[in-house]
This record gives structure tokens, C-alpha cells and sequence, in this order.
């Protein structure tokens, strides 16, 4: 009697690989079919160092969908390879198909395009055709995570930490967080002086929590003689009339620089490194 041999298909769907042997359905995550297509469109270039990953005569930099498109040459030439997931789709996780999810930290160049995600002169991180710092920039480093969700902790995708001391650009747009043309540190469309960004950094604590310590996440700590715009918004606390950027005019504000401190009981009230009470003194 012959020996009936297990029936074996496979079907890419969503960028999984789905493997039916045997009537039994398994689904093998993203990096076990990356290792299996390490060279999307066979051009004897890896995905992780290809310009044009899929091959269709477009630059990484400028597709839309990197790894999706049809093969203008090579062994594929004139078949579609790779998903069907624009670089914006929330179901794209790895917008290079380099085999890291786009919010690794080991993915420091997310669309591929031979520009780190932390470079001056990246300026669309994710590949979608919208600038870093534009207003209809929802998810800067695309990995699916809304700017502004506190689940999203590294909003440019550069594996820095956004309160973290090393990281200088939350946003990933090629303008220091502490530079005065810098009017939206996080980058989630909302000016780090409106009313309604009660996150200037997008850290995922409130600007006016105890335990933010650093408001605009620039490395200078809110309560350090050299901080002088707490808020980042372009102007000097001495000049500010809501320091701490928390939507509240200092003149009802009852902890004006928002250092975990009432005014009450606060000797710099406004974060200007000098001392109120001082100068009352002299006065």
C-alpha cells in the first residue's frame, strides 16, 4: 500500500506566512518569512541594504510601499512581489522587510532609504510621503502607534527613549528639542504653547504630573539654573506667560513652572533660575 504523502501549501497574507500541512493551519510571524525572503525581488541584494527592495524602479525613499510592487527587472521582472501594505497602513510593521519591526531598537533606518531615522537630513522617517513635522503626521515612525499614544514611547523610531538624556530630536525632525524654532517637540500637530497639549514631550506624562521632570524633554531638568524655556515653546520663562505649558496662565496656575511645587512654598516660582524671594527682600 502506498504511503500517502502530507499535503503542504503556503500562502503569504498581511506579510505572515501561512503553512497548511496536513489539514493543520500554522501561522509563522513576520521574521521567520523575512529570513525566508531576505531578497524580496531576488536581485542579489538583501532587503536590509537594497535601494529599491522590490525592484519596481522606485527608490526606497520615494515608494509608498517599499516592500510591495511590481519587479521592473531582474529574475522577477514584470510579477508583483512582496505585500500590498502602503507604508502608512497600520497592519505595515516592517516597512523594509529587513526582517525588524519598524519599532525595534535595532531599526535605525525604518523606509530603508539610507538615511538614519536620526538624522538631520531624514526628514519622513516612515516613508509615507508626509514630512516629519507636518500637521497631518499622525505616526512619525509608522510602526502603527499614534504620536500622541502614551503606549508610543520612541515617536521617531530612532531606538532612543523620548525622555531619554540622548535623545536631543523626539520627533525626529531634524530640529533639537531645545532650539526656539522648535514649536512642537513631539510632533503630534499640536504647538507646545496650545491649550490642548497636555503632553509637550510625549512622554506619557502629563506636563503638570509630579514625576515630569523635564516638560520639554530637552536634557535640562525643569528645576536646572540653565533651563530657561521649561515649555519649549520659543520663549523665555521670564517672558511666558504659562511657563509650564499646561494651558493654565501662571496667573491662576498655582505651581507656574510646573516643578512638582506649589508657588506657595516656591522660591523660583517661574523657573527662571533667580530667586522670587530675593528680590522681595531687596525690595
Amino acid at each position: 500500500m502506498a504511503t500517502r504523502r502530507p499535503h503542504l501549501r503556503l500562502a503569504l497574507a498581511g506579510g505572515l506566512l501561512s503553512v497548511c500541512l496536513a489539514g493543520a493551519h500554522v501561522s509563522l510571524a513576520t521574521p521567520a518569512f523575512a529570513a525566508a525572503a531576505a531578497d524580496l525581488d531576488a536581485d542579489g541584494l538583501a532587503n536590509g541594504v537594497d535601494p529599491d527592495v522590490d525592484g519596481d524602479g522606485i527608490a526606497n525613499g520615494d515608494d509608498r510601499n517599499v516592500d510591495g510592487g511590481i519587479a521592473a527587472s531582474g529574475p522577477k521582472a514584470g510579477r508583483y512581489v512582496g505585500d500590498k501594505l502602503a507604508n502608512d497602513d497600520r497592519a505595515e510593521l516592517d516597512i523594509d522587510a529587513d526582517g525588524k519591526p519598524d519599532d525595534a531598537a535595532t531599526e535605525t533606518d525604518i523606509d530603508g532609504d539610507g538615511r538614519p531615522d536620526d538624522s538631520a537630513d531624514e526628514l519622513d522617517i516612515d516613508g509615507d510621503g508626509r514630512a516629519d513635522d507636518a500637521l497631518d503626521e499622525l505616526d512619525i515612525d509608522g510602526d502603527g502607534k499614534l504620536d500622541d499614544a502614551v503606549a508610543e514611547t520612541d515617536i521617531d523610531g530612532d531606538g532612543k527613549l523620548d525622555d531619554a538624556a540622548a535623545e536631543p530630536d523626539v520627533d525626529g525632525d531634524g530640529r533639537a528639542d531645545d532650539s526656539d524654532d522648535e514649536l512642537d517637540v513631539d510632533g503630534d500637530g499640536r504647538a507646545d504653547d496650545a491649550a490642548n497639549e497636555a503632553d509637550i514631550d510625549g512622554d506619557g506624562r502629563t506636563d503638570e504630573a509630579a514625576n515630569e521632570l523635564d516638560i520639554d524633554s530637552d536634557g535640562k531638568a525643569d528645576v536646572a539654573a540653565d533651563e530657561a524655556d521649561i515649555d519649549g515653546d520659543g520663549r523665555s520663562d521670564a517672558d511666558d506667560d504659562d511657563v509650564d505649558g499646561d494651558g493654565r496662565t501662571n496667573q491662576i496656575d498655582r505651581d507656574d513652572d510646573g516643578d512638582g511645587r506649589p508657588d506657595a512654598s516656591d522660591s523660583d516660582r517661574n523657573g527662571d533660575g533667580e530667586d522670587e524671594h530675593e528680590h522681595e527682600h531687596e525690595d
